[in-house]
């Protein structure tokens, strides 16, 4: 079977914290060679080696420019492209956290400030650097989602521009310097349907203003990108609209790894399948599958295995899932069912709980504070006994030769839920029921139980990012589970306190509101809640 791409690639995330290591990420390029992959997108915001530009990912496990020619060079012995894949308008917040920094190139947020010559100077050296690193005469260049462009410091300086006037002499610039580089740059053509479809970009008949838009830059290409839907006519029209700008159309699925410590291997091939189906009938010849890292990096590129595994299959012509999945134990030595459980995708009454989409209560109910409780109004029941046995079922391949590890830290993760997932909720209402023995029993037998768990968590979470990754972004991961570690200690003293001396703990007696905007009208039901400063508090972070 021949996959019907000229272009089949991945794309991981190397911005969002956890960037790999060159040694594992040389293991990732032999992995999806092995499946016909031919093209590895290296995404990397600020983590990659700018001279000029010392403070360019500094402290965030960057790649010199050797490594990154050393990638190349390994991938390039393997059949695959390295195609380079940077931001030069928007997603530079962690490079604008230098004051420094920030005062020189931010117009908003983590948008440059455009119309500068030291923001072109910044750009030029980008991709100088990207000339100096990659043989790929292909550059991503980003430019998506900057929704704020042109209202902080441009606004001040400039005066008011539509978004679109500022975008399209921005792109027109960005373009011309990778010309005189001798690069072709392709962007993520979402901003052109935000700005013609009151800021949305996924839609069935979307409008484009092609007289507004006017000709784009010869040189450029454009990025289709949708990893939401599993409806083939909402990827036809998609593709179909971004093919009527007259450039080169790629498209970008995606492999769910950024909804927390879990990743979602089933969604991620049902929506792959379903735009796979629309690029091959609309003729798009680049296809590739982002894997992002948002929320932290809190799951391996390896747990997304099954996917990567899958979709090459169905590329090729397999329509049978059952081959497919005798086809992945036979190679992998894991039945593909239980490599799948480390989607710890929760259940109810043997139906998977998403509504067609993504949920992540894996990683939200973990960070659930223990008296606040803002996520208990998710909570469908029977959430422990599931995460009890997931664990059970995941210890089955903790001893694997390769991947073992990425099941020793789910189910560390698994047995840490069976109690903690819905302690809350037990909380509470032995408190208002003022139940003081049951009150006590949670603390004699869960409160230990989680924290024991959870500690095996973090240290099973550790090695598995110092496996994988390079060590730098893990501090991230460990402030938040060490915080959650101390949350536990202080309230377990202060339940006890109550318990024994009466002592009032407000937030127990504070109603719960749906977390989603139904106030009282509580609706149960598991969802995708990915931002920690959300989950574990109503406060400022």
């Amino acid at each position: 079977m021949t996959i019907p791409f000229k272009r089949f690639g991945v794309m991981p995330d190397m911005s969002r914290n956890a960037v790999m290591s060159v040694p594992t990420l040389k293991r990732f390029a032999d992995l999806i060679a092995d499946l016909g992959y031919n093209a590895l997108f290296l995404y990397t915001e600020d983590t990659y080696e700018i001279p000029e530009e010392p403070y360019f990912g500094h402290g965030r496990g960057r790649y010199s420019q050797e490594d990154i020619r050393e990638i190349v060079a390994y991938c390039e012995k393997l059949g695959i492209e390295v195609i380079p894949c940077i931001q030069t308008l928007a997603h530079l917040e962690c490079f604008l956290k230098w004051k420094h920094i920030k005062n020189k190139y931010c117009d908003v947020t983590n948008i440059l400030l455009v119309e500068e010559e030291e923001t072109e100077n910044l750009i030029r050296n980008m991709l100088r650097s990207i000339k100096a690193s990659y043989k790929t005469k292909y550059v991503h260049v980003g430019m998506d989602e900057a929704h704020l462009l042109g209202v902080g410091k441009y606004l001040d300086k400039h005066g008011y521009h539509s978004r679109f006037e500022i975008l399209s002499k921005h792109l027109k610039r960005v373009c011309e310097i990778a010309k005189e580089e001798g690069l072709e740059p392709n962007i993520w053509a979402d901003m052109f349907f935000r700005m013609c479809n009151d800021g949305k970009y996924f839609m069935e008949n979307p409008k484009l203003d092609l007289e507004k838009i006017g000709e784009l830059p010869e040189n450029l290409s454009l990025s289709c990108w949708d990893y939401y839907n599993a409806y083939q006519k909402i990827y036809m029209d998609m593709i179909r609209a971004h093919q009527k700008l007259g450039r080169e159309t790629w498209f970008a699925g995606g492999i769910w790894t950024w909804k927390g410590f879990a990743p979602d291997n089933r969604f991620s091939i049902r929506s792959a399948t379903a735009s796979m189906e629309a690029c091959k009938k609309l003729g798009v010849d680049t296809f590739y599958m982002t894997m992002w890292c948002e929320g932290g990096g809190g799951t391996s590129r390896f747990a997304g295995l099954p996917a990567l595994y899958a979709i090459s299959r169905i590329a090729a012509g397999e329509t049978s899932m059952k081959k497919i999945a005798e086809g992945f134990e036979e190679k992998y030595g894991i039945p593909f069912a239980r490599f799948i459980d480390l989607d710890l995708t929760t259940k109810k009454k043997g139906k998977v709980s998403r509504g067609g989409t993504v949920t992540n209560p894996e990683s939200y109910l973990l960070l659930n504070d223990p008296l606040l409780g803002r996520m208990d109004s998710t909570l469908m029941g029977g959430e422990g006994e599931f995460y009890r046995l997931a664990a059970r079922r995941l210890a089955k391949n903790a001893k694997h030769p390769e991947f073992g590890y990425l099941f020793r830290s789910q189910a560390a993760l698994a047995r840490t839920l069976s109690r903690k997932a819905d302690l809350t909720v037990r909380t509470r209402k032995a408190y208002l029921e003022n139940d003081r023995e049951a009150m006590g029993e949670i603390l004699r037998k869960d409160y230990p139980y989680i924290q024991k768990n959870l500690k095996e968590f973090i240290a099973a979470f550790r090695a598995l990012w110092l496996y994988d990754n390079n060590p730098q972004g893990l501090e991230v991961q460990e402030a938040r589970l060490g915080g959650l570690r101390q949350r536990l200690e202080s309230c377990e003293e202060r339940l006890w306190d109550w318990v024994e001396n009466n002592t009032r703990i407000p937030e127990l007696e504070e109603e719960v509101l749906d977390i989603r905007g139904k106030g009282r009208d509580l609706v149960p039901g598991h969802f995708f809640f990915d931002t920690w400063v959300n989950v574990v508090s109503a406060g400022r972070t």
